[in-house]
């Protein structure tokens, strides 16, 4: 299991030559690294990827599973949280301002497999991307019964089925929704 790791993504412009630059580059990056580093070394890891002159650099820091003794690698998955809920609302604002879709369209427009649901039929892209599509923060608040985690299949089923309580039509309330989030950033999506 990866304990709690730190991202870090460090870009750098250098104007000196290629061969020193990359010098350079790994020496900043550790700069800006180590002081985030826990003391001891262990209890979380960095990755960081600078992309520069068409050549892409790793730089790896730490555990990324401390009771394996499993040191951060170019391949390591690290439990981003919050954070690609900007990346997926990004994506989404710059297909709105290039027409290529609207905040008005339904989800299940994108995500053909909800077109046989309920409710879910009701929901937006911009109501994802706001909080107001009514969903839960996690579908295990209504499905308690349900063990492990949730696969594509299993969620589906969740979102064809749910239904929005009086106090959680689509578009009238602010509800931090992970469910809604996936939703929005599934490749089924355009984002």
């Amino acid at each position: 299991m990866i304990r709690t790791a730190i991202i870090a993504v460090i870009g750098a412009l250098l104007i000196t030559g290629p061969a020193r630059a990359q010098v350079n580059i790994e020496q900043i990056v550790a700069q800006k690294v180590q002081p985030i580093l826990p003391q001891n070394g262990k209890g979380g890891g960095v990755a960081v990827a600078v992309r520069m002159n068409g050549k892409t650099s790793f730089f790896n820091y730490g555990f990324a599973n401390n009771a394996q003794n499993r040191r951060v690698a170019e391949d390591s998955i690290f439990n981003l949280g919050s954070v690609g809920k900007v990346f997926a609302t990004t994506l989404l604002a710059q297909a709105v301002k290039q027409d290529e879709l609207s905040l008005d369209d339904p989800v299940a427009k994108y995500v053909t497999e909800l077109q046989r649901g309920g409710d879910i039929r009701r929901v937006t892209l911009g109501q994802l991307a706001s909080h107001t599509s009514g969903l839960p923060r996690v579908p295990q608040q209504y499905e308690q019964w349900h063990r492990g985690g949730y696969k594509w299949p299993d969620f589906v089923r969740f979102l064809n089925s749910w239904k929005a309580g009086p106090n959680h039509e689509p578009g009238q309330k602010y509800l931090y929704s992970n469910a809604a989030m996936v939703v929005a950033s599934s490749s089924r999506t355009p984002l």
